[in-house]
């Protein structure tokens, strides 16, 4: 079976582990990390690319049709919502969003969301490809609003909308440690994120077993959704995630 993957480049490490393990042939095209932050646009992004893909396999421009073409997203705040299988099947895992991949399964997630509520998640993916708030920049932020303002109102600032109150929202910092190469400076900067707003850090092992099977083909229907030509993928707003619909 040939398969053509569509992922965020968060993914990049770990989507290429399994993509050596697999037993079929992939392809891949890689998206720009951040997609998610503008979700209103991340659909139109997607649906171009699967669009692409199967218009060269109508033209016979490749040097094999894929089967099917896997995404390498969850629902990903709503951003696979609408997508369309036209001519080749979709095959999306039922996850909220990468970090379930990266632990290998939604239920891993809601395990972890439950004993660590308000946890912000970082893994290597997160810290090599995605534009973090570092802690440098929180320094940054607050001296300016203290040569603008003074201490006690940079203070204020900071922990308003205005600066980076929405750290408020989180209590820890959940670290991600990679079944494959783990760079030394990961946890040390999953460390420092975390002290910088008065986290806790927890580490918690990853897990490629749902990229696994996603690349093997091993598409039970509780785990991934397996949207045939002609549909559509719909939001469930249940534990399902999604649903393919005509």
């Amino acid at each position: 079976m040939h398969l053509h993957i569509i992922s965020c480049r968060i993914l990049y490490r770990e989507l290429s582990m399994a993509a050596a393990l697999s037993p079929n042939q992939t392809t891949v095209s890689w998206m720009t990390q951040g997609l998610h932050e503008k979700p209103e646009q991340m659909p139109a992004a997607l649906q171009a690319e699967i669009d692409r893909i199967e218009q060269a396999a109508a033209n016979g421009e490749l040097r094999q049709n894929p089967d099917a073409i896997v995404m390498g997203y969850g629902l990903c705040s709503n951003g696979v919502a609408g997508l369309v299988a036209r001519n080749i099947p979709l095959v999306i895992p039922r996850t909220d969003d990468c970090i379930a991949l990266f632990l290998g399964s939604q239920k891993q997630y809601l395990d972890l969301f439950k004993q660590h509520p308000g946890t912000y998640w970082v893994n290597g993916g997160w810290i090599e490809e995605a534009k973090l708030p570092s802690p440098d920049g929180y320094r940054q932020m607050r001296q300016e609003f203290v040569e603008l303002y003074g201490e006690e109102n940079a203070d204020f600032l900071m922990e308003s909308g205005i600066g980076w109150g929405w750290t408020k929202n989180y209590h820890a910092c959940g670290y991600i440690k990679p079944s494959g190469f783990e760079h030394s400076s990961w946890r040390k900067f999953a460390q420092e994120f975390a002290n910088t707003y008065g986290w806790e850090l927890f580490e918690t092992p990853g897990s490629n077993r749902l990229l696994e099977k996603l690349l093997a083909g091993d598409w039970d229907e509780k785990e991934f959704l397996v949207c045939p030509p002609g549909h559509r993928v719909v939001p469930t707003g249940a534990a399902d995630k999604i649903r393919a619909e005509i």
